[in-house]
């Protein structure tokens, strides 16, 4: 497989989401979030946005 640069995108917002503590499942295309946390951070809104992830609050 050869990683283009949308994948290795992909990869380093993920671990920019590691970084800030936040739970995902890449499989499942879902972001799990703190109710409590900023929503409005650029990062979320680009896996939203681009690659199609869903965010979840957890309580």
């Amino acid at each position: 497989m050869v990683r283009t640069a949308k994948v290795n995108r992909r990869y380093r917002l993920h671990q920019k989401l590691i970084k800030a503590g936040v739970k995902y499942n890449p499989n499942l295309k879902t972001i799990y979030l703190p109710w409590d946390f900023e929503i409005e951070n650029m990062d979320l809104k680009e896996l939203q946005k681009d690659y199609s992830y869903q965010i979840q609050l957890e309580i």
